[in-house]
């Protein structure tokens, strides 16, 4: 009886396990995997970061103040949206320069810039991070 249960048992977390990393897909969440990286053209990759180096050290800023925005002890929704436009012109420069070196579809999440939107999913105050979270900031890019 109780190996029959014990059997059981592993066979159902076997399933759950497989059955989760089968939903992921191949890459995890981008669902791209090594492929996209390894197909990568290194010079244009090097040209892209040449060209928006300004554009993505400004980014992080507008993130740090956006950050700070949310955190102010009284909240001046005008200012948020303020950040949150310029956040989404960089980020719209950005990509308009991965799509002159044909890097859009490789490059644009490392932004946070899945499937053409402008975000990463993350909310204010998740993981204690304020708004859009770190994910998405392309601090976290290989250069």
């Amino acid at each position: 009886m109780k190996k029959t249960m014990i059997m059981g048992i592993a066979v159902l977390m076997g399933l759950m396990i497989s059955g989760s990393v089968y939903a992921m897909g191949p890459g995890g969440w981008h669902g791209m995997g090594f492929t996209a990286v390894a197909n990568l053209n290194i010079e244009s990759v090097k040209k892209f970061l040449r060209d928006t180096t300004d554009a993505r050290n400004e980014l992080i800023l507008k993130r740090i103040e956006l950050v700070k925005a949310y955190a102010a002890k009284e909240v001046n929704y005008d200012k948020v949206a303020s950040i949150q436009k310029e956040i989404i012109d960089l980020k719209t420069k950005i990509l308009d320069a991965a799509r002159k070196y044909g890097l859009d579809k490789e490059i644009g999440p490392w932004f946070g810039m899945k499937h053409g939107m402008m975000g990463n999913g993350m909310r204010p105050g998740m993981n204690g991070m304020g708004p859009g979270g770190m994910m998405g900031c392309p601090c976290n890019t290989p250069q």
